[in-house]
């Protein structure tokens, strides 16, 4: 195709939703990594008791958040399929599937916890 089909509107609007996520984790990672760590003497004796906030969220992004993306991305490719179709700019489709995927995603999270 010459990319102005629903396959091309796919692939741009999957390149949107992630677009989206990296500015997202990337200010995550900002907002966290510009806190400074607490002055106070830790006795260190609790498990990961003495990460610093970069460190912690090395932690965290791996322990869960790489699942967690693997799932969010998946929806992504499901929603942003149909909306593709449904939805005449990429833009738009991109960051409708998005919104939908991480609310989706987060409400089976909430369900859970």
């Amino acid at each position: 195709m010459d990319g102005h089909g629903a396959r091309g509107r796919y692939g741009r609007s999957m390149g949107v939703a992630a677009g989206w996520y990296v500015t997202a984790i990337a200010a995550v990672a900002v907002g966290t990594t510009s806190v400074p760590s607490t002055p106070v003497d830790d006795d260190c004796a609790a498990w990961f008791s003495c990460l610093s906030p970069g460190e912690s969220l090395a932690f965290v992004a791996l322990v869960w958040g790489a699942p967690i993306f693997v799932g969010v991305m998946f929806v992504t490719a499901l929603v942003a399929g149909l909306a593709a179709r449904l939805v005449p700019s990429a833009v738009v489709a991109g960051t409708l599937s998005a919104v939908v995927s991480l609310t989706l995603c987060g409400a089976v999270l909430a369900g859970l916890a």
